[in-house]
């Protein structure tokens, strides 16, 4: 297995991939998240890649692409309530389904480590919805630990 920077041109492999993810949380949140929607997503992702703060992975075996990891480098001011500190986010992550538990997305948090080492990361985020029991295991498992809630209330009430 290989694990590569993607480019621009990556575009539609990194959409292809995330388009189980997508169906995954639209089922399971079609309030909060759209149908797979292919054409688009390419083209959010041709953006999201041109920016200088996002670097995306792409693992691959046999020319044959397995998953990929998008993150994006912020940099935070010291201010009176918080120290000055560069994060890496890890904003997606997505195994192939015939793909996972074989070490993909162990080799993809690899990839992300080391670009968190090279852009002076502080820490390395990332958020998981409550759902999502499988990621949450692999997230722990690869040494994530959750420091903070994010509560949500429907609006207005029906």
């Amino acid at each position: 297995m290989n694990v590569r920077r993607a480019s621009v041109d990556d575009a539609p492999v990194i959409a292809s991939l995330g388009t189980s993810i997508q169906r995954l949380h639209h089922e399971e949140r079609p309030d909060w998240f759209k149908p797979a929607d292919g054409i688009a997503a390419v083209e959010m992702y041709r953006s999201r890649l041109n920016g200088p703060a996002v670097t995306a992975f792409i693992a691959e075996q046999d020319d044959i692409a397995l998953g990929f990891a998008v993150a994006e480098v912020q940099v935070r001011p010291d201010s009176p309530l918080g120290k000055a500190q560069t994060i890496l986010i890890v904003d997606q992550i997505g195994v192939a389904p015939s793909q996972q538990r074989r070490g993909v997305g162990h080799e993809l948090l690899n990839a992300v480590r080391e670009l968190a080492g090279q852009v002076s990361a502080h820490r390395i985020l990332l958020t998981t919805w409550e759902f999502n029991l499988d990621a949450h295991r692999f997230f722990e498992a690869e040494g994530f630990e959750t420091e903070m809630r994010r509560m949500s209330m429907s609006w207005p009430p029906s």
